[in-house]
């Protein structure tokens, strides 16, 4: 089941996120905030039943990569799987007001990585501290979801 994949990389990527110094290694911390949380939307979409929990992986919207019984993969259209942004792509059906909840806490942690990381604005505390209040937001929602509060062993 991808979901357990999902929720395992958010762990690794939590934990790796808190060994890096968020000022003096922003990009490297802002992509891993990113996509830790990233995953964890997606984990929680498969959860909700919107997207497909196949292990099957998207290349565009529609078209995902199937593996072949001969171990090589084909391009296969499909309806949507993983998502990579809020709204890309789109979600057909009722999104929970958790999940709602998840995807305004991604948009206010993407409203930074322009600015931030193509040299408009200088990463600052008061930046990464609104980083870390909306990553925790994507946390307790993922938590709240899967059912857990800590890291599987």
């Amino acid at each position: 089941m991808r979901t357990a994949s999902h929720v395992e990389k958010f762990h690794r990527l939590t934990d790796l996120r808190t060994r890096l110094d968020p000022i003096e290694n922003f990009e490297l911390w802002y992509w891993t905030t990113l996509t830790a949380g990233t995953n964890a939307y997606n984990a929680c979409l498969h959860l909700a039943g919107l997207t497909s929990d196949d292990p099957v992986f998207s290349t565009i919207p529609g078209v995902h990569l199937v593996q072949q019984p001969d171990g090589g993969y084909a391009r296969v259209l499909r309806g949507p799987g993983d998502v990579s942004h809020v709204g890309w792509p789109p979600i057909e059906g009722e999104i929970p007001e958790d999940i709602q909840c998840l995807e305004i806490a991604l948009e206010a942690l993407e409203e930074h990585r322009d600015p931030c990381l193509r040299g408009e604005r200088r990463p600052t505390r008061y930046i990464v501290g609104e980083c870390e209040r909306e990553f925790e937001r994507v946390q307790a929602i993922l938590f709240a979801r899967a059912g857990t509060k800590e890291k599987a062993s």
